[in-house]
């Protein structure tokens, strides 16, 4: 089945894990792509590995957190394409670190990334998302709606992406355009193995953190979480927050 035929889907943090994934997802099922990230090499990849499937994809490294790098990506793909109708907001960082020990200069690069770059791609891209019709899937966390130890400002920055994503979904119901959140737990990501664990880090408080059976989810499995949100089967979500975890907050 083919639910993106003559789709047109923009997916940020493209160049590994869960990015990589859903574009990839997309893609089988019949999507043309634009997609973006920092990681050249890892942009190349998945362009390969798209054009395996069959589609029309095209790449630009872009800094989610720059304006005018965001709102020059948007321009470009709908110059390429013509159009946007989805639009997956995956890139992102995280950040795990005692608060005292927590800078001003990484907090504001965690929700630069994180928050600010979410809001700018949703802003960039509504206009064309309204002549379409359009959908928007974001990207939180379960840090968003569960303590997360050493993960505050993480934690605090995918939980704006969550009111971000409801404000959006009313503001934009009635003029045609979806907008929902996928709420991941532990992934199997190049961000969440090369994320170094604060030193003296309390194992005791960290038992909420990860899936009921201890294995973290391969991208995949979000990624087809993303896609069924982004297709017509979700026709009638707007405003959900579809967490996926593996029953870690249960």
């Amino acid at each position: 089945m083919k639910r993106f035929e003559n789709k047109v889907a923009f997916v940020t943090g493209a160049a590994s894990g869960i990015g990589r994934a859903t574009a990839i997802r997309l893609a089988n099922e019949g999507a043309s792509l634009y997609i973006v990230d920092m990681n050249q090499a890892g942009l190349e990849e998945t362009t390969k590995r798209c054009g395996e499937q069959g589609a029309d994809v095209e790449q630009q490294t872009c800094d989610v957190s720059n304006e005018e790098q965001v709102n020059g990506a948007i321009q470009a793909c709908v110059d390429r394409f013509g159009k946007i109708d989805v639009l997956c907001n995956i890139a992102g960082v995280l950040l795990l670190q005692h608060l005292e020990q927590t800078t001003v200069e990484q907090f504001h690069r965690i929700i630069n990334i994180n928050l600010l770059g979410t809001f700018m791609l949703c802003k960039a891209a509504m206009p064309h998302l309204l002549k379409t019709g359009g959908n928007i899937v974001n990207t939180s966390s379960t840090s968003a709606i569960g303590g997360a130890p050493y993960g505050a400002v993480y934690g605090a920055s995918k939980g704006g992406v969550s009111a971000l994503t409801r404000g959006i979904a009313v503001e934009f119901a009635k003029r045609g355009v979806r907008c929902n959140a996928v709420i991941p737990g532990q992934v199997e990501t190049n961000m969440t193995q090369g994320t170094n664990l604060p030193e003296g880090l309390d194992f005791s408080i960290m038992g909420r953190q990860g899936p009921i059976n201890n294995t973290p989810a391969p991208p995949e499995m979000l990624a087809s979480v993303i896609a069924m949100v982004a297709s017509d089967d979700g026709a009638y979500m707007n405003g959900s927050e579809i967490r996926a975890d593996g029953g870690g907050l249960s």
